[in-house]
């Protein structure tokens, strides 16, 4: 018979494999977004892939809270009664909701106002998950998903700032006088990105690797 714990490590594994596969795809489609010699239209056609395929990422880094949460209940590492567990899958659903609907949704100053409660959501999740990591007594292997699951968590805050990079690059190509200047802005943000995005692969990898092998310290 098929365990609960073995039920959600292959969620965990699958939301893993998400995460990380989106993410190229992100990779590679953003490669077609900072091409000069293609027009706008098309530019911008890559942008929204882009914009689309990220949901992967997004719907993972949030549902690995509460799946890495009835992980460490099946190893006894976590004790969190019912009611307590049913609490932090609606937070989570409600979060994940909150977020495909800023991707999906027209820009308004509601959008504006939805999009602070998810940066606050986000630096909220990221400072608990260093602070558990540096302050609480977890096992070694533990502590450092923790602390790599807030670096994480930052970085995709920093890609996000970049793509907004992007946005203000692209409205500089209305303008002929602009063009370069935008051109070189969409360049630049595309170059942060790169580097973001490969620290982000590498924290993640570590964060399965830690997973998988549980290693302690000596």
């Amino acid at each position: 018979m098929i365990s609960g714990y073995s039920l959600w490590q292959y969620v965990h594994i699958v939301l893993f494999v998400y995460w990380l596969g989106a993410d190229l795809g992100v990779f590679l489609a953003s490669r077609y977004v900072t091409r000069s010699d293609l027009p706008t239209a098309e530019r911008l056609r890559f942008l929204r892939l882009t914009l689309q395929i990220d949901l992967g990422p997004r719907t993972a880094l949030i549902l690995m809270i509460p799946v890495g949460v009835m992980l460490a209940s099946g190893l006894g590492i976590v004790a969190l009664s019912p009611g307590a567990l049913a609490a932090l899958w609606i937070t989570a659903l409600a979060w994940l909701a909150l977020a495909w609907y800023l991707a999906l949704a027209a820009k308004s100053a509601r959008l504006a106002m939805l999009t602070r409660i998810d940066v606050a959501l986000r630096v909220s999740v990221a400072a608990t998950f260093i602070g558990l990591a540096v302050v609480a007594p977890l096992p070694f292997w533990l502590a450092g998903k923790f602390l790599l699951f807030g670096v994480a968590v930052v970085l995709g805050l920093l890609l996000r700032r970049v793509i907004g990079d992007w946005a203000a690059g692209f409205a500089q190509l209305n303008d002929a006088t602009s063009a370069d200047a935008g051109n070189a802005r969409i360049t630049s943000a595309s170059n942060s990105a790169t580097r973001l995005a490969l620290t982000l692969w590498l924290a993640v990898l570590l964060i399965a690797l830690l997973g998988v092998t549980k290693p302690s310290w000596n």
